[in-house]
């Protein structure tokens, strides 16, 4: 999914983007101050707005934030590889499949406190994906 995200963000125009009038905003501009990237408020061919929070919205999510968000959440996964496979002990007693236990999360948890996995964490880091079709129900928090 990261890596998709990160396919279509190089391929658009460079960022950051900016609206020309934070106010009123009728076009959102690229890096370069100059390449029109999308324009709304009176239609035609290149209306991708109607509104200027709806433009605000846009420009705030440019490629450049997309390629650091991707970046942060790569980071994130790396922090939390599997270092061990326990057991999980549930409160009732009974015992959960093996599961791995990432290193970021093993330090201050129990087997006994620990959820179901996957990791809480990349539970959370996936949620926004929901709507992909690789997305795995087992990763909902």
């Amino acid at each position: 999914m990261l890596d998709e995200e990160e396919r279509i963000a190089r391929a658009a125009t460079d960022g950051p983007w900016k609206v020309d009038n934070e106010g009123f905003a009728e076009a959102i501009y690229g890096a370069d101050g100059s390449t029109v990237v999308g324009g709304g408020r009176w239609g035609g061919e290149a209306s991708v707005f109607d509104s200027t929070e709806d433009a605000l919205h846009i420009a705030l999510h440019d490629p450049a934030r997309v390629l650091a968000e991707i970046a942060a959440k790569r980071r994130i996964v790396v922090l939390h590889r599997a270092v061990r496979t326990t057991t999980l002990v549930h409160q009732d007693g009974s015992q959960a499949d093996p599961a791995e236990v990432c290193h970021a999360c093993d330090a201050n948890t129990t087997d006994a406190d620990w959820p179901e996995m996957p990791c809480p964490t990349l539970s959370a880091l996936a949620e926004p994906y929901a709507d992909h079709p690789d997305y795995q129900e087992g990763w909902r928090p």
